[in-house]
């Protein structure tokens, strides 16, 4: 064949290209096309259905088997609303005779996975020891709100995610630390509001116990067996009598 030959050969080839790939693409399956393309004008793959379809429900264990919810009670008021409803225009008099309390601003920092808690006080007086923190919220709760005097230690954590697991079973409605606590990530997600000062992943000592219902002091106040502890995140407020709306 002469290279004349070839040449027109080829060109003939050529021409008929394009109807074949036609066809070929015709007989191929339609896919769709995402305005969200990934790579060089690919469509992507179909996005898989949520984990365990539509509704499920997946629950994250915190310590020791407790089941979380996440949240707040959006039922109960918030400390704004207390100090609004009783203590009128002028609660700065109010604070100055005692009748409410309010905890230095920015003491402490949220851990639960409740940042809205109230309850009477069962309070503990320890230093760097918690055998008591533990026997307490092994007790039901019954909503009541330990308050837990550290004394301010940093050097380890009083508390840590089987401790507020335990307090969520045993329906506590929260805990206030005046020290660290640990096991963060997990203790955020319990049922149970945890305010401290700061987390430490050292645990504390169990040799010396402290001291039970006796009256607490720091962050500006005085908490005695029984008062009524409202905390979110505006802050803590203690009143010695109970607060309605």
């Amino acid at each position: 064949m002469s290279a004349r030959t070839k040449l027109l050969a080829l060109a003939r080839a050529s021409a008929r290209a394009p109807s074949f790939l036609a066809a070929s693409s015709a007989a191929l399956p339609s896919t769709s096309t995402s305005s969200s393309s990934c790579g060089r004008g690919v469509a992507p793959s179909p996005r898989p259905p949520p984990f365990g379809g539509a509704h499920s429900r997946v629950v994250v264990r915190c310590g020791h088997g407790a089941d979380p919810t996440f949240g707040y009670d959006p039922s109960r008021a918030g400390t704004s609303e207390y100090v609004d409803k009783h203590f009128g225009p002028e609660p700065m008099d109010v604070i100055a005779t005692r009748k409410l309390r309010v905890m230095t601003a920015g003491y402490f920092k949220d851990f639960g996975g409740l940042k809205k808690f109230a309850g009477r006080a069962s309070t503990i007086r320890c230093h760097e020891n918690n055998p008591l923190v533990r026997a307490a919220l092994n007790e039901p709760g019954d909503g009541r709100v330990l308050v837990v005097d550290g004394g301010g230690s940093t050097r380890c954590a009083l508390m840590g995610d089987n401790l507020a697991a335990l307090a969520a079973k045993n329906g506590w409605s929260g805990v206030v630390v005046n020290g660290c606590v640990r096991d963060v990530d997990d203790v955020g997600r319990c049922r149970v509001g945890v305010k401290a000062i700061a987390a430490h992943p050292v645990p504390s000592s169990k040799r010396d116990p402290g001291l039970r219902d006796v009256d607490v002091s720091f962050a500006g106040v005085t908490v005695s067996p029984g008062d009524w502890i409202y905390a979110d995140s505006d802050g803590v407020v203690v009143s010695g009598e109970e607060l309605t709306l």
